[in-house]
């Protein structure tokens, strides 16, 4: 297996954890003792366990919602109607108890049930990584792992520092980088709590008050499920990477002496490209330039991307050369979530520059495979471009 050089690779992704990180990431270590990446494919019976844990955390949030939920509403209905009698004819000042009251007991509820949603996260990717394989003890590769699948359980933003010298969010305007750091602070619990407030608000005015609990319930569950089922989504992704970047690198470096100065700076500036059009800092992509920098026993840590001109080098490979190309960008797109937009042009371009178009269809089909822990070979990577014929 070759060896990162750099001994940190983490400290490009995530440099300086919060406390919260921190914590978050003994918790998954205590859980899993994997050391080294994998080296095999998930069992089909690995599959439908993956299926069954994403399931079970999925509904343990709902229920969650369902629960805090109910006691908040039947607390309302039991102060305004049992103790208030109604609060017909109150001014506001006579509701300011009620208020003051009921604001209480949605935060404590709502604290409960934040601190609840937090551990079945943690709880559902522990159990992720250690289906998976991926590593979260010791070695370079499990901390960058680790901290990856912290940060998706907290519901972290992506961290803003460059990797390896490249700008993740170079393509994306300042206004929309804004926006996103800003939603990030609605989290799991924080969206919650002020979408029950909110909902209070509507329907504490509808005729029916006494029937508040039956509203919000339900609505609660299908949120929680909602955001906890994108985070066991996040967390298999950011898991299942790793095999896909190893069994590629596995490939290459018994063809490490076939690919020229010119190839390996084209692999390493189209991964960086595919970074920044995925606009976002992903730790398999961390990984994979790391991976790459090893591969070719770089000295350099910093990258320098200039996509354009890369493209008319690409157009001059051959042979091997090419093929490597052609592996490394698709696999590149396939690891930071689906293949749209920007990354679907990336592709288009690279693709076109070496001679083909882009197979859509094939690309889903890769990236279940991935997410599934199967090996992608080279035959399944060259699936995505198809071979336009010479005039």
């Amino acid at each position: 297996m070759t060896e990162i050089p750099d001994p940190r690779p983490e400290r490009h992704y995530s440099p300086e954890p919060s406390v919260l990180e921190r914590w978050a990431a003994r918790y998954l270590q205590r859980l899993n003792p994997g050391e080294s990446l994998p080296r095999r494919e998930r069992s089909d019976e690995e599959i439908a366990t993956l299926q069954r844990v994403k399931r079970r955390i999925v509904i343990w949030s709902a229920v969650a919602g369902v629960l805090s939920g109910g006691i908040i509403g039947g607390i309302e209905v039991f102060i305004r109607q049992g103790l208030l009698d109604g609060m017909e004819g109150m001014d506001w000042r006579e509701q300011l108890p009620y208020w003051a009251a009921f604001t209480v007991v949605a935060g404590v509820v709502s604290g409960i049930e934040i601190l609840f949603l937090y551990w079945n996260a943690l709880r559902g990717i522990a159990r992720i990584s250690c289906i998976a394989g991926v590593p979260l003890q010791k070695s370079p590769e499990a901390r960058l792992v680790v901290r990856g699948l912290s940060r998706v359980a907290l519901e972290f933003p992506s961290p803003r520092d460059r990797i390896y010298g490249i700008d993740p969010f170079a393509y994306m305007r300042n206004w929309k980088l804004t926006l996103r750091a800003l939603l990030y602070r609605a989290k799991v619990g924080a969206s919650s709590f002020i979408l029950r407030i909110l909902l209070r608000r509507i329907l504490g005015r509808v005729a029916l008050r006494g029937l508040v609990p039956l509203f919000t319930a339900p609505l609660y569950a299908v949120w929680n499920a909602v955001i906890t089922w994108r985070i066991m989504r996040e967390a298999r992704e950011n898991a299942m990477g790793p095999y896909a970047v190893e069994t590629l690198i596995t490939r290459w470096s018994e063809k490490r002496d076939e690919l020229g100065p010119k190839c390996r700076e084209a692999l390493l500036q189209g991964t960086g490209e595919a970074l920044m059009r995925n606009q976002d800092a992903h730790p398999n992509h961390v990984l994979l330039l790391a991976r790459l920098m090893a591969l070719f026993e770089s000295p350099e840590q910093s990258i320098k991307v200039d996509w354009s001109r890369q493209r008319q080098v690409i157009a001059t490979l051959e042979g091997e050369e090419r093929q490597a190309l052609l592996e490394t960008l698709t696999l590149a797109s396939l690891l930071g979530g689906k293949v749209r937009k920007g990354k679907k042009h990336f592709l288009e371009e690279a693709y076109s520059s070496l001679g083909g178009v882009l197979e859509k269809a094939a690309i889903d089909q890769l990236r279940n495979k991935m997410l599934d822990g199967q090996p992608l070979t080279s035959r399944d990577l060259a699936s995505a471009m198809h071979r336009q014929k010479d005039d």
